[in-house]
């Protein structure tokens, strides 16, 4: 009885090694779009900017601001589920300031375990998971999720939207902070913006979100490092995302590659 409990441990031990390796290896990156960035137009900085807020757009643009109305975003993370940290990989679609899409594997051996995908079209949220589990999110809770996380994404994914949509508008706070203020169908949300004092360059982003279908709003940051410069923009290539009371990251995101004003008519309608 003892030998086969140990033979049994000995066992159970190697499969959660094996279970576990499985975890450590990233993903590939999906592969990139075909259709790639043109020439992008640009138009003259907005007046009336809060200091903080141009002095950052003036970083990451220059003089004029390119205008932008689609992204294609291919990435990979860290993301954790029920406290495990797993490897992800995801391509996502961008419709500035309206709507997006993304799919999304969680990978074992490069393998996708489960498939997913979120979304914000209409105003309306949704999450979908299949695979070992299976799921799907929609309501009233998900709609504010969704389209605060599509306004959190914008410095790596529709960088321009915050400057040129007629519906957004900024609010300072200090010399290193401001208000932002988003559309989320007829009502609005707002954002606490903070920038980095040495660089200029955009910190962080929080406000009050629903997580899943919690009741009650909680504190939600999203924080970017990592500067690069893409197609002539700077965007951040480490991009973070947390629940406050957590203490610490559910994701560590790294961008592969956007691609500007390319065709997503397929992915969103």
């Amino acid at each position: 009885m003892t030998e086969l409990a140990f033979t049994v441990a000995g066992s159970l031990a190697v499969l959660v090694g094996i279970g576990w390796l499985g975890l450590q290896i990233k993903p590939e990156p999906f592969p990139p779009r075909p259709q790639r960035t043109g020439q992008l137009d640009t138009v003259g900085m907005p007046d009336g900017l809060p200091e903080p807020v141009e002095r950052h757009f003036r970083t990451i643009f220059g003089e004029r601001v390119p205008e932008i109305e689609t992204a294609v975003v291919r990435a990979r993370a860290d993301f954790k589920v029920k406290g495990l940290w797993t490897p992800m990989r995801f391509e996502s679609y961008h419709a500035a300031g309206r709507a997006f899409v993304r799919d999304m594997q969680i990978t074992w051996f490069r393998l996708p375990a489960l498939r997913g995908s979120d979304s914000y079209i209409d105003d309306s949220g949704s999450l979908k998971i299949s695979g070992l589990v299976n799921m799907s999110e929609t309501g009233m809770r998900m709609d504010q999720g969704e389209n605060l996380a599509m306004w959190g994404e914008a410095p790596f994914t529709t960088p321009s939207v915050v400057v040129l949509d007629p519906q957004v508008r900024w609010e300072p706070v200090d010399a290193d902070s401001v208000r932002l203020i988003v559309p989320f169908g007829e009502r609005e949300e707002t954002l606490r913006v903070e920038f980095d004092p040495d660089t200029g360059l955009m910190s962080s982003m929080s406000g009050m979100r629903y997580q899943e279908q919690e009741r009650t709003k909680t504190p939600w940051r999203a924080e970017y490092s990592r500067w690069e410069t893409v197609h002539g923009i700077k965007v951040p290539h480490r991009n973070t995302a947390m629940w406050e009371d957590e203490g610490e990251p559910y994701i560590v995101l790294d961008l592969d590659g956007v691609e500007y004003n390319v065709d997503v008519s397929e992915e969103i309608p």
